[in-house]
């Protein structure tokens, strides 16, 4: 299964899911999408540069879809 990453062309904050703490994502950040059961107009992804709380551990967060894909865009082919 390809993985898209997306990069973060304008600045958005999203719900870190575990503690629902708002953390910003600025442009030039890279995201990937989580595939998890849930609501069509909510999206989960993790970040895959720039800052990480907890020492590096990987986080999800969540955030309405319309929002994610307006400040995001395809970086680079699929992997």
């Amino acid at each position: 299964m390809p993985i898209t990453r997306f990069r973060v062309k304008e600045e958005f904050s999203a719900m870190l899911v575990p503690t629902r703490r708002r953390e910003r994502f600025v442009p030039g950040e890279l995201i990937v999408l989580v595939e998890e059961p849930g609501s069509p107009t909510e999206s989960r992804f993790i970040r895959l540069n720039g800052l990480r709380p907890n020492r590096g551990v990987e986080c999800r967060y969540s955030m309405a879809s319309d929002e994610l894909r307006e400040k995001t865009e395809v970086a680079g082919r699929p992997q």
